[in-house]
Protein backbone atom coordinates (compact mmCIF):
# COMPACT_ATOMS: atom_id res chain seq x y z
CA UNK A 1 0.00 0.00 0.00
CA UNK A 2 1.39 3.41 -0.90
CA UNK A 3 0.69 5.55 2.32
CA UNK A 4 1.51 8.83 3.21
CA UNK A 5 2.95 8.88 6.29
CA UNK A 6 2.64 11.58 9.35
CA UNK A 7 4.84 11.73 11.87
CA UNK A 8 3.10 10.73 15.63
CA UNK A 9 4.78 14.02 17.19
CA UNK A 10 3.19 16.19 14.71
CA UNK A 11 -0.22 14.74 15.34
CA UNK A 12 0.33 14.38 19.26
CA UNK A 13 0.91 18.41 18.63
CA UNK A 14 -2.09 18.84 16.82
CA UNK A 15 -4.51 16.80 19.46
CA UNK A 16 -2.81 18.94 22.51
CA UNK A 17 -3.59 22.05 20.71
CA UNK A 18 -7.09 21.76 19.65
CA UNK A 19 -7.83 20.31 23.26
CA UNK A 20 -6.00 23.02 24.79
CA UNK A 21 -8.30 25.55 22.81
CA UNK A 22 -11.24 25.58 24.82
CA UNK A 23 -12.55 21.51 24.00
CA UNK A 24 -14.07 21.34 27.59
CA UNK A 25 -16.91 19.24 27.06
CA UNK A 26 -16.78 15.64 27.16
CA UNK A 27 -17.76 12.38 25.41
CA UNK A 28 -17.10 9.17 27.25
CA UNK A 29 -18.10 5.26 27.29
CA UNK A 30 -18.93 3.09 29.63
CA UNK A 31 -18.13 -0.96 29.14
CA UNK A 32 -20.94 -3.04 29.98
CA UNK A 33 -20.42 -6.41 31.68
CA UNK A 34 -20.24 -8.78 28.62
CA UNK A 35 -17.08 -6.40 28.01
CA UNK A 36 -18.19 -6.26 24.60
CA UNK A 37 -19.88 -3.12 23.68
CA UNK A 38 -20.28 0.21 25.37
CA UNK A 39 -22.80 2.76 25.27
CA UNK A 40 -21.89 6.60 24.29
CA UNK A 41 -22.45 9.70 26.73
CA UNK A 42 -23.36 12.40 24.58
CA UNK A 43 -20.79 15.56 24.26
CA UNK A 44 -22.70 18.64 25.40
CA UNK A 45 -23.92 20.54 22.55
CA UNK A 46 -25.20 23.76 24.46
CA UNK A 47 -23.23 27.31 23.65
CA UNK A 48 -20.33 27.73 26.62
CA UNK A 49 -19.60 31.01 28.09
CA UNK A 50 -20.07 34.16 25.82
CA UNK A 51 -21.31 32.45 23.13
CA UNK A 52 -19.11 30.24 22.42
CA UNK A 53 -20.48 26.90 20.74
CA UNK A 54 -18.79 23.06 21.97
CA UNK A 55 -17.71 21.18 19.45
CA UNK A 56 -20.24 19.20 17.79
CA UNK A 57 -21.22 16.05 19.19
CA UNK A 58 -20.57 13.75 16.46
CA UNK A 59 -21.07 10.10 16.59
CA UNK A 60 -18.45 7.32 15.81
CA UNK A 61 -18.69 3.87 16.10
CA UNK A 62 -15.68 2.01 16.71
CA UNK A 63 -15.64 -1.77 15.96
CA UNK A 64 -12.77 -4.05 17.59
CA UNK A 65 -11.87 -7.52 16.17
CA UNK A 66 -11.97 -8.47 20.21
CA UNK A 67 -11.99 -6.98 23.87
CA UNK A 68 -10.35 -10.22 24.91
CA UNK A 69 -7.40 -9.35 26.75
CA UNK A 70 -5.66 -5.75 27.67
CA UNK A 71 -3.75 -5.61 24.11
CA UNK A 72 -7.86 -5.27 22.76
CA UNK A 73 -9.08 -2.66 25.57
CA UNK A 74 -5.91 -0.63 25.45
CA UNK A 75 -6.59 0.44 21.77
CA UNK A 76 -10.80 0.72 23.03
CA UNK A 77 -9.45 3.20 25.96
CA UNK A 78 -7.14 5.41 23.59
CA UNK A 79 -10.35 5.56 21.97
CA UNK A 80 -12.54 6.83 24.84
CA UNK A 81 -9.50 9.35 25.90
CA UNK A 82 -10.10 10.31 22.09
CA UNK A 83 -13.94 11.20 22.95
CA UNK A 84 -13.38 13.01 26.22
CA UNK A 85 -10.84 15.19 24.87
CA UNK A 86 -12.66 16.02 21.71
CA UNK A 87 -16.78 16.25 23.51
CA UNK A 88 -18.15 13.89 21.02
CA UNK A 89 -19.39 10.16 21.32
CA UNK A 90 -17.63 7.11 21.01
CA UNK A 91 -19.30 3.23 20.92
CA UNK A 92 -16.67 0.79 21.29
CA UNK A 93 -18.07 -2.84 19.93
CA UNK A 94 -16.30 -6.67 19.49
CA UNK A 95 -17.57 -9.29 18.42
CA UNK A 96 -18.56 -12.23 21.19
CA UNK A 97 -15.75 -14.91 19.18
CA UNK A 98 -12.57 -13.01 18.63
CA UNK A 99 -11.67 -12.37 15.27
CA UNK A 100 -15.48 -13.26 13.70
CA UNK A 101 -15.64 -12.07 10.80
CA UNK A 102 -19.34 -12.07 10.53
CA UNK A 103 -19.98 -11.10 13.83
CA UNK A 104 -18.12 -8.45 13.08
CA UNK A 105 -19.60 -7.35 9.81
CA UNK A 106 -22.61 -7.18 11.55
CA UNK A 107 -21.47 -4.70 14.14
CA UNK A 108 -20.75 -2.62 10.97
CA UNK A 109 -23.59 -2.78 8.90
CA UNK A 110 -25.36 -1.40 12.02
CA UNK A 111 -23.08 1.20 12.65
CA UNK A 112 -24.13 2.26 8.74
CA UNK A 113 -28.00 1.49 9.85
CA UNK A 114 -28.06 3.33 12.30
CA UNK A 115 -26.30 6.49 10.81
CA UNK A 116 -22.90 6.82 12.65
CA UNK A 117 -20.97 10.01 11.48
CA UNK A 118 -17.74 7.88 10.84
CA UNK A 119 -16.47 4.54 11.60
CA UNK A 120 -12.88 2.89 13.01
CA UNK A 121 -12.48 -0.95 12.28
CA UNK A 122 -10.08 -3.10 12.55
CA UNK A 123 -9.82 -4.91 8.84
CA UNK A 124 -7.72 -8.17 9.44
CA UNK A 125 -9.35 -10.27 6.59
CA UNK A 126 -8.25 -9.97 3.05
CA UNK A 127 -11.78 -9.11 1.22
CA UNK A 128 -14.02 -9.94 3.84
CA UNK A 129 -14.84 -6.12 4.57
CA UNK A 130 -15.47 -4.42 1.34
CA UNK A 131 -18.54 -4.43 0.76
CA UNK A 132 -19.99 -3.49 4.24
CA UNK A 133 -17.06 -0.76 3.66
CA UNK A 134 -18.30 0.09 0.26
CA UNK A 135 -21.59 0.29 1.62
CA UNK A 136 -20.34 3.04 4.58
CA UNK A 137 -18.97 4.98 2.04
CA UNK A 138 -22.26 4.88 -0.36
CA UNK A 139 -23.66 6.63 3.03
CA UNK A 140 -21.43 9.51 3.32
CA UNK A 141 -19.55 7.55 6.64
CA UNK A 142 -16.07 7.41 6.27
CA UNK A 143 -14.22 4.64 7.45
CA UNK A 144 -10.64 4.10 9.06
CA UNK A 145 -9.22 1.04 9.26
CA UNK A 146 -6.39 0.62 12.44
CA UNK A 147 -4.28 -1.96 13.71
CA UNK A 148 -4.66 -4.05 10.69
CA UNK A 149 -5.42 -2.84 6.88
CA UNK A 150 -6.59 -4.67 3.85
CA UNK A 151 -4.87 -3.84 1.11
CA UNK A 152 -7.84 -2.33 -1.24
CA UNK A 153 -10.17 -2.64 1.43
CA UNK A 154 -12.23 0.85 0.39
CA UNK A 155 -10.95 2.39 3.90
CA UNK A 156 -10.02 6.02 4.38
CA UNK A 157 -6.63 5.53 5.55
CA UNK A 158 -4.58 3.04 7.83
CA UNK A 159 -3.33 3.60 11.54
CA UNK A 160 -1.05 0.91 12.63
CA UNK A 161 1.99 -0.41 12.78
CA UNK A 162 4.46 -1.06 9.44
CA UNK A 163 4.04 -4.73 10.05
CA UNK A 164 6.52 -6.14 7.40
CA UNK A 165 8.78 -3.63 8.86
CA UNK A 166 8.80 -4.80 12.11
CA UNK A 167 9.06 -8.86 11.64
CA UNK A 168 11.83 -7.71 9.30
CA UNK A 169 13.51 -5.74 12.34
CA UNK A 170 12.37 -8.66 14.55
CA UNK A 171 13.77 -11.54 12.69
CA UNK A 172 17.06 -9.97 11.69
CA UNK A 173 18.03 -9.27 15.68
CA UNK A 174 16.94 -12.73 16.19
CA UNK A 175 18.75 -14.90 13.59
CA UNK A 176 21.93 -12.15 14.61
CA UNK A 177 21.54 -13.37 17.97
CA UNK A 178 21.51 -17.13 17.08
CA UNK A 179 24.69 -16.65 15.09
CA UNK A 180 23.23 -16.68 11.91
CA UNK A 181 22.55 -20.29 12.04
CA UNK A 182 19.64 -22.74 13.11
CA UNK A 183 16.54 -23.24 12.34
CA UNK A 184 12.73 -21.64 13.07
CA UNK A 185 9.19 -22.15 13.84
CA UNK A 186 6.63 -19.26 13.55
CA UNK A 187 3.51 -18.83 15.52
CA UNK A 188 0.46 -17.39 14.15
CA UNK A 189 -2.79 -16.87 16.15
CA UNK A 190 -4.21 -16.39 12.82
CA UNK A 191 -2.35 -17.68 9.28
CA UNK A 192 -4.70 -15.83 7.50
CA UNK A 193 -4.80 -12.39 9.09
CA UNK A 194 -3.52 -9.68 6.71
CA UNK A 195 -1.39 -7.97 9.41
CA UNK A 196 0.31 -11.50 10.36
CA UNK A 197 1.02 -12.55 7.02
CA UNK A 198 3.20 -9.20 6.89
CA UNK A 199 5.22 -9.64 9.38
CA UNK A 200 5.39 -13.44 8.67
CA UNK A 201 6.88 -12.36 5.26
CA UNK A 202 9.48 -9.67 6.93
CA UNK A 203 10.68 -12.37 9.53
CA UNK A 204 11.25 -14.57 6.04
CA UNK A 205 12.90 -11.90 4.41
CA UNK A 206 15.62 -11.50 7.17
CA UNK A 207 15.88 -15.04 7.13
CA UNK A 208 16.43 -15.19 3.55
CA UNK A 209 20.09 -13.03 4.22
CA UNK A 210 21.30 -16.31 6.44
CA UNK A 211 22.19 -18.93 4.14
CA UNK A 212 22.45 -21.02 7.13
CA UNK A 213 18.92 -20.15 8.99
CA UNK A 214 15.86 -22.69 7.71
CA UNK A 215 12.62 -22.05 8.23
CA UNK A 216 10.43 -25.02 9.55
CA UNK A 217 6.93 -24.12 9.74
CA UNK A 218 4.35 -21.83 10.72
CA UNK A 219 1.80 -23.28 13.54
CA UNK A 220 -1.93 -22.11 14.16
CA UNK A 221 -1.67 -21.30 17.61
CA UNK A 222 -5.29 -19.55 18.17
CA UNK A 223 -6.76 -16.67 20.01
CA UNK A 224 -6.57 -19.09 23.58
CA UNK A 225 -2.92 -19.01 25.37
CA UNK A 226 -4.00 -22.25 27.14
CA UNK A 227 -4.31 -23.85 22.87
CA UNK A 228 -1.41 -21.67 22.19
CA UNK A 229 0.67 -23.85 24.51
CA UNK A 230 -0.42 -27.14 23.61
CA UNK A 231 0.29 -26.36 20.07
CA UNK A 232 3.64 -24.92 20.83
CA UNK A 233 4.06 -28.01 22.78
CA UNK A 234 3.48 -30.62 20.04
CA UNK A 235 5.68 -28.29 17.49
CA UNK A 236 8.60 -28.96 19.69
CA UNK A 237 8.47 -32.40 20.48
CA UNK A 238 7.95 -32.93 16.64
CA UNK A 239 10.72 -30.57 15.87
CA UNK A 240 13.34 -31.11 19.03
CA UNK A 241 16.24 -29.41 17.10
CA UNK A 242 14.28 -26.03 16.34
CA UNK A 243 16.66 -23.33 17.20
CA UNK A 244 14.36 -20.55 17.63
CA UNK A 245 10.30 -19.87 17.91
CA UNK A 246 9.17 -16.56 16.97
CA UNK A 247 5.60 -15.37 17.36
CA UNK A 248 3.48 -12.79 15.40
CA UNK A 249 1.10 -11.32 17.86
CA UNK A 250 -0.51 -10.58 21.32
CA UNK A 251 -0.38 -14.75 22.05
CA UNK A 252 3.31 -14.78 21.47
CA UNK A 253 3.72 -14.90 25.50
CA UNK A 254 2.21 -18.66 25.49
CA UNK A 255 5.80 -19.52 23.97
CA UNK A 256 7.65 -18.10 26.93
CA UNK A 257 5.53 -19.76 29.10
CA UNK A 258 6.58 -23.30 27.06
CA UNK A 259 10.43 -22.68 27.11
CA UNK A 260 10.17 -21.78 31.13
CA UNK A 261 8.40 -24.84 31.86
CA UNK A 262 10.47 -26.99 30.15
CA UNK A 263 13.13 -24.95 30.83
CA UNK A 264 14.66 -24.74 27.51
CA UNK A 265 16.24 -20.63 27.95
CA UNK A 266 19.80 -20.64 26.34
CA UNK A 267 18.61 -23.89 23.60
CA UNK A 268 15.64 -22.40 22.18
CA UNK A 269 15.18 -18.73 21.38
CA UNK A 270 12.25 -16.97 21.35
CA UNK A 271 10.20 -13.93 20.60
CA UNK A 272 6.89 -11.87 19.37
CA UNK A 273 4.70 -9.33 19.98
CA UNK A 274 3.03 -6.98 21.64
CA UNK A 275 3.94 -5.66 25.86
CA UNK A 276 1.75 -7.52 27.42
CA UNK A 277 2.48 -7.95 31.01
CA UNK A 278 3.08 -11.75 30.75
CA UNK A 279 5.31 -11.34 27.57
CA UNK A 280 7.38 -8.61 29.54
CA UNK A 281 7.85 -11.21 32.70
CA UNK A 282 9.26 -13.39 30.09
CA UNK A 283 12.10 -11.10 28.69
CA UNK A 284 13.04 -10.50 32.43
CA UNK A 285 13.49 -14.26 33.22
CA UNK A 286 15.21 -14.69 29.58
CA UNK A 287 12.51 -17.16 28.46
CA UNK A 288 12.43 -14.54 25.46
CA UNK A 289 14.39 -12.20 23.95
CA UNK A 290 12.07 -9.62 22.46
CA UNK A 291 9.29 -8.46 22.12
CA UNK A 292 8.15 -5.54 19.62
CA UNK A 293 5.34 -3.38 20.99
CA UNK A 294 3.30 -1.12 18.27
CA UNK A 295 1.02 1.50 20.78
CA UNK A 296 -2.38 0.14 20.87
CA UNK A 297 -3.48 3.26 22.56
CA UNK A 298 -1.95 5.55 19.95
CA UNK A 299 -3.97 3.30 17.41
CA UNK A 300 -7.57 3.76 19.29
CA UNK A 301 -6.60 7.58 19.81
CA UNK A 302 -5.18 8.44 16.21
CA UNK A 303 -8.23 6.99 14.93
CA UNK A 304 -10.86 8.62 16.37
CA UNK A 305 -8.95 11.80 15.99
CA UNK A 306 -8.76 11.63 12.29
CA UNK A 307 -12.42 10.94 12.33
CA UNK A 308 -13.12 14.30 13.97
CA UNK A 309 -10.88 16.22 12.45
CA UNK A 310 -12.32 15.16 8.71
CA UNK A 311 -15.91 15.52 10.04
CA UNK A 312 -15.23 19.17 11.64
CA UNK A 313 -12.57 20.52 9.29
CA UNK A 314 -12.84 18.72 5.95
CA UNK A 315 -8.86 17.55 7.06
CA UNK A 316 -7.96 14.83 4.76
CA UNK A 317 -6.97 11.16 6.11
CA UNK A 318 -3.22 10.53 6.51
CA UNK A 319 -1.88 7.23 7.29
CA UNK A 320 -0.10 6.83 10.91
CA UNK A 321 2.72 4.15 11.88
CA UNK A 322 2.25 4.00 15.48
CA UNK A 323 6.42 2.43 15.63
CA UNK A 324 7.56 -0.76 16.30
CA UNK A 325 8.89 -0.74 19.71
CA UNK A 326 11.87 -3.43 20.27
CA UNK A 327 12.28 -4.47 23.97
CA UNK A 328 15.10 -6.62 25.68
CA UNK A 329 16.35 -7.05 28.38
CA UNK A 330 17.99 -4.11 28.20
CA UNK A 331 15.19 -1.89 28.19
CA UNK A 332 12.70 -3.89 29.46
CA UNK A 333 12.58 -2.47 33.22
CA UNK A 334 11.80 0.86 31.49
CA UNK A 335 8.62 -0.57 29.85
CA UNK A 336 4.93 0.24 30.86
CA UNK A 337 2.74 -3.04 30.26
CA UNK A 338 0.05 -2.50 27.64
Amino acid sequence: MKRKMMALALSMVMALSLWACGNSSSGDTTQEASGQTAEPQGGEEASGAGGEETPEAYNISFVLHSLAGSFYTKMAEGAEAAARDLGINVTVSAPNTASSLDEQVSLLETAVSSGADAIATVTWDASGFNNVIAEANAAGIPVVSFNQAAEGCGAACFIGQDYETAGYDLGKYMFDLMGGKGTYIVASCGPTDVALIAREAGIDAAAAEYPDIKKITTIDIGTDLTNAYSVIENAYLANPDVTAILGVDVYSEAIGSFIEDYELEGKVYAAGFDLTEGMLGHIKNGSVQLTVGQNPFLQGYYSVYECYMNLKYGVDFLDIDTGAQMVTKDNVEDVVPE
